[in-house]
Formats: C-alpha cells, sequence, structure tokens
C-alpha cells in the first residue's frame, strides 16, 4: 500500500514539474513579445524626433566655386574705377564705372537728377579721399525707355580730369555669357541697413543662369555669418579684372547667415552682360578721346603718381648757387621735423 502511495506522489510531482515548465515557457514567449513591441515603439518615437529637412534645401554636392565668398568692404584705393553717382540734394542715387576720362557707365534708371560723381572712394560721403566730378550730360541706350524696356544701360559725361584721380576699367571683348563661372561684384551699401553710410562693397557669386539679355548670379555653400544681400544697382560685375557687366537689380532681402552644408541658392543680381552694348559703348568711348585729354591707367593698375616739384619764384634768372644750397637745407629741415 505504502509503494502505490509513493508511487502516486512521484507521478504528481512530476506532472506538476511538466505543467510548471509549460507555465515558465509561455510567460517567457510573452514577455518576449511585449519587449519587441516596446522596442518598436521606441523605434518609431526616435524617428518621429529626427527633424524633417527643409523642402527647397539641398546638400552642397556640385564643386564649389573658386571666387565665391561673402561680403566685404573695399579698402582705399583698393578699385580705383569706381564711382558713386550723387543727386543735386548731396543724396546717393546709384553706383557706376569710370571707363574713360569723363565717362561714367551705369544703367538707364540711375541718370535721373544726378548732379555729381565722387570717383575713387570707399563711401557715398564727401572726404578728403574721394574726388568731385560735375555731370554734364546722361546718354541712355537708345532702345531704353523705361524699366523693363530695352537694355538698360547709360553713360555719364563729366569734366575731365587728369590720371591721377581715377584708374579705368577695360570692357572685356567676350562674346558668349556661357563662358563665365565666377564673377565678382561691386556697390555702395550691400547690406547697408536705412539710414546707414554706404560703403564701398564687393562679393563673388556664382554666374549660374545666362544668356543674351541677362546674367542672373547666386550666392550658397558658403561660411557666413555677414548678412548677404545687394542693395544696389549700376555697379560692375568683373572676371579676370574686366568688365562683363553692370548690375541692373539687386536682391534687397538679407539673409543673416549662410551655412556650407546646405545649398541656399540665394539668388543676388540680374545683371546686363556688356557684349550686348559693347559696340555702342565703343563709340562713345572714342569720340571722349580728345587731343590733350589724359588717358587713365588700365586696372588693375592704380592712378598714375606723380611726385610733387618745388616751384621758387624769383625776379632773376637764376639763382646764386649760395641761394639754392639755403633754400634746399631749409626745404629738408622743415620736411625732417
Amino acid at each position: 500500500m505504502k509503494g502505490k502511495l509513493s508511487i502516486l506522489r512521484f507521478l504528481a510531482l512530476i506532472l506538476f514539474l511538466l505543467k510548471f515548465n509549460e507555465i515558465y515557457a509561455r510567460g517567457k514567449e510573452r514577455s518576449l513579445d511585449n519587449q519587441g513591441d516596446d522596442d518598436e515603439n521606441e523605434d518609431s518615437l526616435n524617428i518621429a524626433d529626427v527633424p524633417e529637412p527643409e523642402a527647397n534645401v539641398t546638400g552642397c554636392t556640385r564643386k564649389k566655386a573658386i571666387l565665391m565668398h561673402e561680403i566685404r568692404t573695399a579698402t582705399q584705393n583698393q578699385f580705383p574705377f569706381m564711382a558713386s553717382i550723387m543727386s543735386s540734394k548731396n543724396e546717393y542715387v546709384c553706383a557706376g564705372t569710370v571707363i574713360a576720362n569723363g565717362l561714367i557707365l551705369t544703367t538707364a534708371q540711375c541718370t535721373d537728377s544726378i548732379s555729381y560723381v565722387l570717383v575713387n572712394g570707399t563711401s557715398d560721403k564727401k572726404d578728403d579721399t574721394t574726388f568731385s566730378l560735375h555731370v554734364i550730360k546722361s546718354e541712355n541706350f537708345p532702345s531704353y525707355t523705361g524699366p523693363n524696356t530695352g537694355k538698360d544701360v547709360a553713360v555719364i559725361y563729366t569734366e575731365k580730369h587728369n590720371n591721377t584721380l581715377a584708374s579705368k576699367i577695360t570692357l572685356s571683348n567676350y562674346t558668349s555669357a556661357q563662358l563665365l563661372n565666377d564673377v565678382e561684384v561691386l556697390g555702395f551699401g550691400l547690406n547697408a541697413e536705412v539710414g546707414q553710410p554706404k560703403k564701398l562693397q564687393f562679393v563673388g557669386l556664382e554666374a549660374r543662369e545666362k544668356n543674351e539679355d541677362v546674367i542672373r548670379a547666386y550666392i550658397d555653400c558658403i561660411e557666413t555669418k555677414v548678412s548677404t544681400c545687394f542693395r544696389d544697382k549700376g555697379g560692375p560685375v568683373l572676371f579676370n579684372n574686366e568688365l562683363v557687366g553692370i548690375v541692373t537689380k539687386g536682391q534687397p532681402e538679407c539673409t543673416a547667415e549662410i551655412l556650407s552644408t546646405y545649398a541656399l541658392n540665394k539668388h543676388m543680381v540680374d545683371a546686363l552682360p556688356t557684349y550686348s552694348f559693347k559696340a555702342w559703348i565703343d563709340e562713345k568711348i572714342a569720340k571722349a578721346a580728345e587731343p590733350g585729354v589724359e588717358a587713365l591707367e588700365a586696372y588693375p593698375k592704380k592712378p598714375s603718381y606723380r611726385e610733387a616739384v618745388i616751384h621758387i619764384m624769383t625776379s632773376s634768372a637764376y639763382l646764386k648757387s649760395n641761394n639754392v644750397v639755403f633754400i634746399t637745407i631749409a626745404y629738408t629741415l622743415v620736411l625732417y621735423f
């Protein structure tokens, strides 16, 4: 009898262990399933936390332009062909470019109510470093009758001057804008706010959209926190130190920061290519070349430098040698002290 009870107890224990093992296995399986669901939920949360890229922003995968750079402030005599066109109220109107002695190139939009120009300066204000030239007249391109009509280009005639005041820019002989890539564009107060002084500035851009009548230049893929816009017109577009266009329209909306990791594709200026009006302007330059009028140095050469000559007025035709020595010593002492 005792033997049978022992066998029954043993069988009951076996059944209990089997049942317990089954229950444990099911519990473990449910635990793994729950853990998988949690991982999926966590992954979903992580994915949701990742910000979506902006719709109009792409990475900078293209070759970065060599000349493209942020807006920079020019130094004195860095661009001796630059001119600021002023009104009779001493207000800044537009930028211009010296192309010959007495000739300033700009846009036709900039020729109303102008009075004088300041050449080879770095701001829109008269100071000891600038030279003022009176405006005689202006002449628009024949097809221009107003904004968005004809070629927006004009020449301003000023009084003649000696070649120590400014240099001239050379017009490029290129015949297709497709040859252009990176350009430098100049103007006054490119990112200046209303009421601020307009300093001479320049910026490196990519000539991206080009056709017979317009060059559209952009900036992107650089690292800068300089406020970026172009609040001027009439200024030159340069390539290889030659004039390839003039700015007819600038970008007034400023961007506070540009990153080198994203292509902003910021449109900065529209420019009129010089080859579209070169024959007309060459004729004006040829007619302005009068006998006895000093020719200007071509940029990148600086204006001609002349040493000061001391003239000693006397009543006789000559000076005695001891007087010459005395004057020379006296002048040397003045310079030295």
